[in-house]
């Protein structure tokens, strides 16, 4: 289907406060979809939503199939990759060994009885497949670096890797540039792109670095006390007044440093 993910009158409530309130969104194939809004504006709710992580009214489709009674595990296995804003990766671990997780964790089978039956070949096939996968995300001489030893920026990009090693079809990155160093967020967004060039993975990225959602980003949405308060182009959802004045207002040199930004 040309929409990979479709979420219809989506609603979360927390006893009697309303966090997510009728959200229409969705996501189409080969597309980069930015999702903005002020803390508290309900876009991590909803991503949790989309995943699974809360309860919710309302449809959510992946893949042209409802997957709203799926559990998140269920919802992972179809295709839906998710990252949080603290990536959760295992400390002790290498960046080699977190990817050949994910690839053993996509063949559906415990790791640790494959790692113990593993024969030669196989073993070396999926070592093969995740130094593609570091090679490709420019981690090689990272490869063999403990994730506890990374920057914040390099374990986001390892967490990254996770997903494209299980085969996520969407991928909904929340706020992956949190905690960067400038340096690397700028690096981010060609990143993002190459992903979506190479792999063909439709993404939603929740992000508060405007100049970079806009950049990167086919369409935007921006929410308002769980509520849609525009959609469209960047420039469009930019110069909207209602974005304007929820987001952006308090900072005019937001505006005039995403101006800045092309689309690709």
């Amino acid at each position: 289907p040309d929409v990979t993910l479709k979420v219809t009158d989506v609603k979360v409530a927390f006893g009697g406060n309303v966090a997510v309130a009728g959200v229409n969104l969705e996501v189409r194939r080969n597309e980069i979809v930015g999702l903005i809004g002020t803390n508290g504006a309900g876009k991590s709710t909803l991503m949790n939503a989309i995943g699974g992580y809360v309860s919710s009214t309302g449809t959510i489709e992946f893949l042209g199939r409802d997957i709203s009674s799926k559990r998140p595990s269920q919802r992972a296995s179809l295709g839906l990759g998710r990252t949080f804003q603290a990536a959760a990766l295992f400390p002790e671990l290498t960046v080699r060994e977190t990817i050949q997780v994910a690839l053993e964790a996509r063949k559906r089978s415990s790791f640790v009885l494959s790692a113990l039956f593993l024969d030669g070949r196989a073993e070396r096939r999926q070592r093969s497949e995740a130094d593609e996968l570091i090679s490709f995300l420019g981690l090689g001489r990272y490869a063999d670096s403990f994730i506890s030893d990374l920057s914040t920026g390099t374990r986001r990009i390892v967490e990254l890797a996770g997903l494209l090693a299980v085969d996520a079809k969407v991928l909904c990155l929340d706020e992956p540039t949190a905690g960067v160093a400038q340096r690397e967020t700028e690096a981010f967004g060609p990143l993002i792109q190459e992903i979506r060039r190479e792999l063909g993975a439709s993404m939603l990225i929740i992000e508060h670095d405007m100049p970079l959602i806009m950049s990167i980003s086919d369409r935007v949405y921006c929410l308002e006390s769980g509520a849609v308060i525009a959609s469209g182009e960047p420039a469009a959802v930019r110069n909207n007044p209602a974005v304007v004045a929820s987001y952006l207002g308090t900072d005019v040199r937001a505006i005039e440093r995403s101006d800045s930004g092309t689309t690709s």
